[in-house]
């Protein structure tokens, strides 16, 4: 059973802005950044650990789109945490949770 989350949003601005943009959205909420692409379209990032969750792997792409840049966000658990039945659900919801937190931000 997989517990990978993924959403994705359209977003207005060239993908290169967009995503210096989403990199410093990903520091604000204490996101370490893992790595990313030379070109900085895909960046890979471990969410910070919480009282109530482990930390999660995620992954930003930004591709160009009709009106600007579309966004797919990718979060799963973390390879060195343990994994639990309800992984998937949460995964799910936090990653709508931060896709909206980023769309706002931008």
């Amino acid at each position: 059973m997989s517990s990978e989350a993924r959403t994705s949003a359209d977003v207005a601005g060239a993908p290169a802005d967009v995503a210096a943009k989403v990199e410093q959205f990903l520091l604000g909420e204490k996101c370490t950044i893992a790595q990313k692409t030379p070109d900085g379209l895909t960046i890979w990032f471990v969410t910070r650990k919480t009282m109530l969750s482990w930390e999660l792997e995620g992954a930003v792409t930004i591709t160009p789109a009709a009106q600007g840049s579309h966004i797919e966000l990718v979060l799963n658990t973390h390879h060195n945490r343990p994994t639990a039945l309800m992984d998937g659900p949460k995964n799910e919801k936090a990653a709508k949770k931060l896709t909206e937190k980023l769309t706002a931000a931008l």
